[in-house]
């Protein structure tokens, strides 16, 4: 006698021998027992879920001599018949071999015929997207108002190829993929009915191979029993199917987390020299990287992790050595390591350098804890330096502690950026001597400098007079108002370091700006216009009133302006100095310079 196939002989003959698609025999089944079945159903889903089974198992529930039913006898002719594909009234299509409008017509011209035998003619079309768009388009009117004794069954692996007029004129029911514990549990009870015997391990390689298809793990079973005999043990398993066994799987996971990389790389040799595939060993990876995160973050759950009671131990133990994080980053480096795999043209060298760098990669630090040490080395510059007002070291040799300071010295000092060295400036050679630019024009004599820091100014007993400041001179009374304004506002002090001051008295104090000046509009301002009147109280011994006005100012100088003039006089006194430098003078000796030839640069 002809040897059956296992995914053939154990093929589901009833709605209850059906796994993993409960949902589905579970709303047919309701539909015939309150007789709502419909005319027309789409059955989609992946490869050897179920749904050519499903599609025979409603042909017999509707035409079984007790029917309908939703369990049928499986012992009448319908029944028998159609579990073996040989009802006459039962027509079995191939959408890929029989895809055209002639097609279709001839099945459209048997369908006003009643059935031979059974209580409905029953059209099962397999792989429907297979059809041209004629053929689709030929389906449509009979689709929608077919003869009361004809149900049409399509099945397809892609949904979307076929017409929304087709889909929407079905009953659409979604078959998922099935379970690896469901997987399992189907592939023990076979084993037992047929008397093999296996351990966990060679169950567990045969559900995760099947990748969710019932189908694929009876005809991975298959190929096992024929090469196993009538026992099964994991490490032959995973061989007979050029696989890694599980036990290799988790030794390289333990050494790219542990961060071993040179396990990793004798591994990949080792798997290059067995022929294993490193595509499929990289995607093994990939799972047990996930099912060690969801042991660290969920716990020993065997609904969300399928392992051998054996592997279950070790893989807890391997998942507790390890933070969470590092095995998520682990599994993110690998994701993207998985891409490469699949298309380069040497896997085994980017699985065996990928390995290398995820296991060298620095460990992850907490940011609290990175936060911290940050704060602790800021507490400990700032010490070392002596803080902002300390005193600021020579060019000589390292800074001391500051004096009577019983702080212990940082057991790292901090690194300090070296002071120029005023006394050699760098010298540029030009490459030619520039033209000299127009002078500017010639400015009102410089005033006596301001004084180094101002204190609060005591009332006087009398009212200063009124001063006119049409003479280029700024009034000291009103140098001392802005710096006053230095500490406590300082936007403000900026913005009247551009007026001139016409006019400062104790009655009344006039500051002008250009017309149209953007400082001008600020000053003038209540809060503005306030605060300055606080501060002349200070310094004039009496509240004045504050105006703000536009025009021109004559010779008059800002103290913008004037902080302007004194830093170009002090950068014109430095290239003096520079120029006169003994070491100046000798190089422009050497390279026989003048001074128009030198560029001096401050650092």
């Amino acid at each position: 006698m002809a040897y059956t196939v296992l995914a053939r002989k154990y093929r589901p003959q009833t709605f209850s021998d059906l796994v993993g698609q409960e949902h589905v025999s579970r709303t047919i089944g309701n539909a015939i027992a309150a007789g709502r079945v419909a005319h027309a159903f789409l059955f989609t889903g992946a490869r050897g879920v179920g749904k050519t089974t499903t599609a025979r198992l409603l042909a017999k529930a509707l035409n079984c001599e007790r029917g309908p039913t939703a369990e049928p006898c499986n012992a009448c002719d319908q029944c028998k018949q159609i579990a073996a594909g040989s009802d006459i009234d039962v027509l079995e299509i191939d959408g890929a071999s029989n895809n055209s409008v002639d097609d279709v017509r001839r099945l459209q011209e048997s369908l006003p015929y009643r059935p031979v035998r059974d209580r409905f003619k029953i059209v099962i079309v397999d792989e429907v997207h297979m059809l041209s768009t004629g053929a689709f388009n030929a389906f449509l009117k009979t689709l929608e108002e077919p003869p009361p004794h004809v149900k049409f069954i399509f099945a397809t692996t892609e949904a979307h190829k076929v017409p929304v007029t087709i889909r929407s004129r079905c009953q659409r029911h979604d078959f998922r993929l099935i379970g690896r514990a469901t997987v399992a549990a189907r592939v023990r009870d076979i084993l037992a009915r047929e008397g093999i015997e296996a351990d966990d391990d060679a169950v567990g390689i045969v559900s995760r191979e099947a990748a969710g298809s019932m189908r694929d793990a009876l005809t991975v079973l298959d190929q096992l029993l024929a090469f196993g005999g009538g026992k099964l043990i994991g490490s032959e398993v995973a061989a007979g199917l050029g696989v890694a066994d599980r036990k290799h799987v988790q030794a390289v996971a333990d050494g790219v987390l542990s961060g071993d990389a040179a396990s990793c790389v004798r591994a990949v040799a080792a798997l290059a020299g067995q022929g294993i595939d490193i595509l499929h060993f990289a995607k093994q990876l990939l799972s047990l990287l996930r099912d060690l995160v969801v042991l660290r973050v969920v716990g020993d759950d065997h609904e969300l992790v399928d392992l051998a009671e054996d592997e279950r131990e070790s893989m807890n133990a391997l998942a507790g050595a390890h933070p969470a994080a590092h095995i998520e980053r682990t599994f993110s480096g690998l994701s993207v390591l998985v891409e490469e795999i699949g298309q380069s043209t040497t896997p085994d060298l980017v699985l065996e350098m990928g390995l290398v760098r995820l296991a060298e990669r620095p460990a992850l630090e907490p940011l609290t804890e990175l936060l911290a040490r940050l704060a602790a080395l800021e507490t400990k510059l700032a010490g070392g330096s002596g803080g902002p007002s300390g005193p600021r070291p020579g060019a000589g040799g390292p800074p001391g502690p500051p004096p009577g300071s019983a702080a212990p010295r940082p057991s790292a000092p901090p690194i300090k950026r070296a002071e120029p060295d005023r006394s050699a400036p760098r010298i540029v050679k030009a490459p030619a001597p520039r033209e000299p630019e127009p002078a500017a024009a010639p400015a009102a004599p410089a005033p006596a400098p301001a004084p180094a820091s101002v204190k609060p100014v005591a009332a006087p007993s009398a009212a200063p007079a009124a001063v006119e400041s049409d003479v280029g001179a700024i009034p000291e009374a009103w140098k001392k108002m802005v710096e006053l304004l230095q500490d406590s506002q300082p936007a403000l002090c900026a913005v009247l370091e551009h007026g001139t001051p016409t006019h400062v008295s104790a009655a009344r104090v006039v500051v002008t700006f250009p017309e149209g000046s953007f400082f001008g509009k600020q000053a003038a301002a209540p809060t503005a216009k306030n605060a300055l009147a606080d501060v002349a109280a200070k310094v004039l011994g009496q509240r004045p009133k504050i105006e703000i006005a536009e025009g021109k100012v004559g010779s008059a100088l800002t103290m913008a302006a004037e902080s302007a003039k004194k830093r170009e006089e002090d950068k014109k006194q430095r290239d003096r100095d520079a120029l006169s430098h003994p070491a100046v003078r000798e190089a422009m000796s050497v390279f026989d310079a003048t001074d128009s030839d030198v560029r001096v640069e401050d650092n």
